[in-house]
């Protein structure tokens, strides 16, 4: 091979040597172009998602689309009860299907929302005056945190009452019996039957609470919480008209019957509490208990025997009433400081009860709407009134 021809060989190999390294000169820019490209796209991509989620931050804020997101949340998980009570054409039947919290809480949805078809099936019909009569189940969960050991309507009788007037046969004297020889004249005895009459007065408790605990009413707890509510308003009421009823407009009370007395001889003292027992027939001492207001109470517990121990003891269980003398003892500050009152009061008292109770809800009574607050109104209507006098007494003038 001559000079010239291995020149040219060497000369075609530094060309190729150059245009290899043009190539990959420009395959590289090439990669790095589109690497530019590809993170400037990136960082475009992130600009956009970050804008995007501010604008949307801004209009959910705006449009309190997390409330709405709440509400639909709410709905969901309602749908189950929602789908007892409407999934038939025939509601009523659903209704019956519930359980009974779920009717509780159906009824009492129902009834700030002004749900009427469902109002209609789960209640127990509409009263003359309006509104909605409860169902079973919410008055038996209401009745059941009246019925406290201390609460008058557990130490009394509670009679049913189908119309608003009950009269009641009253035995005013008993038969009496006597001995005689054979073949002599009988001597005849009649009992003596009066009649008391049970009118039943209606009693309204009224209830204003906020519209976002309304709006929590799908749960139990927050109905319970309500129920309770009311359960304390109607038995602090029923305490004061048993024990101090005027009769006119409301039960006759306690206070207001003809109740056999025994007058307290100086400052109280055991003598006083004894007289007291022991003026109550025998007859009628098994279940008797004292009602007693807070002032005589202190008296009571300062009362010693001759061995100097308090005569006053304390309830043996939770939610039992301490005891004087072997008997319960109820305190009742809707008494008079002057008197303490002894007996079987089952026997001697009645409660009428109606065993109705209605209900309306109105945002525009008062100023409710103003202050977005929702009323609540319960109405129960109860009577009462002193059937067996002969079963309690009262020591009276304590100074």
């Amino acid at each position: 091979m001559s000079k010239i021809e291995k020149k040219e060989i060497e000369e075609e190999k530094e060309e190729e040597k150059e245009e290899e390294e043009e190539k990959e000169e420009v395959e590289k820019k090439e990669e790095e172009e589109e690497n530019e490209e590809e993170e400037k796209e990136e960082e475009e991509k992130e600009e956009i998602e970050k804008a995007t989620q501010e604008v949307a931050m801004n209009l959910e804020k705006a449009l309190d689309l997390k409330g709405l997101r709440k509400k639909i949340d709410d709905f969901v998980g309602k749908s189950e009860l929602k789908k007892k009570l409407f999934n038939k054409a025939d509601v009523k039947k659903d209704g019956d299907d519930l359980s009974p919290e779920e009717k509780i809480v159906g009824f009492f949805q129902a009834l700030v929302n002004n749900d009427v078809p469902t109002l209609k099936a789960l209640s127990e019909g509409t009263p003359a005056d309006g509104g909605y009569l409860f169902p079973d189940e919410f008055r038996a969960e209401l009745i059941k945190d009246l019925l406290g050991p201390t609460r008058m309507r557990s130490l009394v009788r509670v009679v049913p009452m189908k119309r608003d007037v009950l009269k009641i046969p009253k035995l005013g004297s008993r038969p009496h019996v006597t001995w005689t020889a054979e073949n002599t004249a009988k001597s005849t005895t009649t009992a003596d039957f009066g009649q008391k009459t049970l009118t039943a007065y209606k009693c309204a408790a009224i209830l204003y609470t906020s519209q976002e605990l309304v709006d929590d009413c799908d749960t139990f707890d927050v109905v319970k919480l309500i129920i309770e509510l009311f359960a304390d308003a109607l038995a602090q009421e029923e305490d004061r008209v048993i024990t101090a009823g005027g009769g006119s407009t409301e039960p006759t009370g306690l206070t207001s019957c003809s109740i056999a007395s025994v007058t307290c001889s100086g400052n109280l003292g055991f003598d006083d509490i004894i007289n007291l027992i022991y003026e109550l027939p025998a007859q009628y001492r098994t279940r008797a208990k004292f009602l007693v207001a807070n002032a005589n109470i202190r008296e009571l517990r300062k009362l010693k025997d001759s061995q100097n121990r308090y005569l006053w003891q304390e309830p043996i269980a939770s939610g039992q009433p301490a005891t004087f003398h072997g008997y319960p003892v109820i305190e009742n500050n809707w008494l008079g400081e002057d008197e303490i009152y002894f007996g079987d009061f089952k026997l001697g008292y009645w409660l009428g009860d109606r065993q109705r109770m209605a209900v309306k809800v109105s945002d525009i009574a008062g100023d409710a709407w103003e202050k977005d607050m929702v009323g609540i109104r319960v109405v129960e209507r109860i009577a009462g009134d002193c059937i067996l006098e002969d079963a309690m007494r009262k020591l009276i003038t304590i100074p």
